[in-house]
Order: C-alpha cells, then sequence, then structure tokens
C-alpha cells in the first residue's frame, strides 16, 4: 500500500514499507502500526501519529516537522539521530528496547513518556520537563542533562548517567549506588 500525503488512514497494518528518504506532508495515521519498516531519513511535515505501533522499524535520522505523537509506542526500532525537539506535541509515548543514540530533546514537556531498556548514549535534554519519568534500564553513557526537571523521576535500573545537579531539577529523583555518585562528579571533590 503506498502513503499518499494528505490522507488519513485508520487501523492499517502496515508491514515492510520503504519510505526511506521521502517527505510525507499532513498525513494522519490513527491506530495503525507498522512492521519492520523504514522511515529512514525521511521527513515527516504535520503529520499525526494517534495509538500507532511501531515495531522492528528504521527510523534512524527521521526528521518530524511539526508533527504529533499521541499514545504511540516504539518497540524494538532504531531510533538513531532523531531532533525530537522539533516534534509538535508528545502526548504519552512508549519506547521499549529502542537505540536512541545520539537523539536530542528540547523544550518539551514528556511527563507521559516512558523508557525501557533503552540506548540514550550521547543523547541530549535540554529545557525538558521530565517530572516523575521512568527510566527502566537504560544506559546513559555520554548523554548530557541540561536544564531539565527530572523531580521524583526514576533512575534506580538504569546506568552510565550524570546529571550536573546545579543546572538541572533533582527533587526527589531515585538513584542507585554505585551508579549515584557519578551525580558527585562536577562537585570538584575527592572520594576515598
Amino acid at each position: 500500500m503506498q502513503i499518499v500525503d494528505f490522507e488519513s488512514y485508520e487501523n492499517i497494518q502496515f508491514e515492510n514499507i520503504d519510505l526511506e528518504d521521502q517527505t510525507l506532508q499532513e498525513v494522519t495515521f490513527y491506530r495503525c502500526s507498522f512492521e519492520a519498516s523504514s522511515f529512514q531519513y525521511t521527513e515527516l511535515i504535520d503529520c499525526e501519529f494517534q495509538e500507532c505501533q511501531f515495531v522492528g522499524c528504521n527510523m534512524a535520522v527521521a526528521v518530524f516537522s511539526n508533527s504529533k505523537v499521541i499514545d504511540t509506542e516504539f518497540r524494538d526500532s532504531k531510533l538513531l539521530g532523531i531532533n525530537w525537539g522539533n516534534l509538535g506535541p508528545v502526548i504519552v509515548a512508549r519506547y521499549t528496547n529502542c537505540l536512541m543514540d545520539r537523539c536530542a530533546f528540547s523544550s518539551q514537556n514528556l511527563l507521559k513518556v516512558k523508557f525501557n531498556s533503552c540506548s540514550l548514549r550521547d543523547a541530549a535534554f535540554s529545557d525538558c520537563k521530565l517530572a516523575r519519568v521512568k527510566f527502566e534500564d537504560c544506559d546513559f553513557a555520554g548523554c548530557q542533562f541540561h536544564q531539565t526537571d527530572l523531580s521524583y523521576s526514576d533512575f534506580t535500573s538504569s546506568r552510565n548517567y550524570f546529571m550536573n545537579a546545579e543546572t538541572n531539577k533533582l527533587k526527589k529523583t531515585k538513584f542507585s549506588l554505585p551508579e549515584a555518585v557519578s551525580l558527585l562528579a562536577n562537585l570538584e571533590i575527592e572520594l576515598k
């Protein structure tokens, strides 16, 4: 099935579609699923994904321009190098077992987003609201957090995180040892 600009699709299961390096404009997907499909380098302009699923998809370096993600799940997918800050509203999203390395999240309200078993290596969260978000079994090696509200968030089962307590809000944020020791790195103190 070919996806056409300015159309709406409802309750359709897309499998093995290849939209690599294409542009989709003003397309609405409601309760659709995408399996083993490629959106690599795809530009999605003013698109909407509501109650959709992406399973085993390659969305590396996809460009979301003023698009919406509402109650959508990404599972076992490659979401590398995406600038999620260009996306419009994200209202409830779940990321499970996804490669999200080198992604950028900026000026977003991500309060109802869940990350489970994701790689967020070298990603960046800037000016985001991540209060009460549970990061379950995630890898944050090289990830940067700046001016981000992480109040009541849970990092207890995640690893390789570092965040500056002076430039981020960490009220009642949950960490585990020995990983939590990394929070002392910017204080120029010596631990013995």
